[in-house]
């Protein structure tokens, strides 16, 4: 599985932040949108770790980035980070 993220581009009044993942069963692209270019890349980080988090590979612990249970290394919106695990944990706490 691979995760690119586009740099950010300004459009009509914001900015915004392409993002794809590419699942086995076919790739999610999205965009995130900010009020500036580095807001709108750490949304779609954010993004990106709420898919890997909820997908099923996560549950069944079939995914892992480096080692399993160590975390994919994107930081997680606030309110989700009770479902951290490993060094996203120990890092966002």
């Amino acid at each position: 599985m691979e995760v690119l993220i586009e740099g950010p581009r300004e459009r009509r009044g914001y900015w915004m932040c392409s993002y794809k993942i590419g699942w086995p069963e076919g790739a999610k692209v999205a965009e995130a949108r900010g009020a500036d270019g580095v807001q709108a890349l750490y949304l779609a980080m954010e993004a990106i770790a709420l898919n890997l988090y909820g997908s099923e590979y996560h549950r069944s612990g079939e995914l892992y980035w480096q080692k399993p249970g160590k975390g994919y290394g994107f930081p997680m919106p606030k309110p989700a980070r009770d479902d951290l695990i490993g060094d996203d944990r120990e890092l966002q706490v």
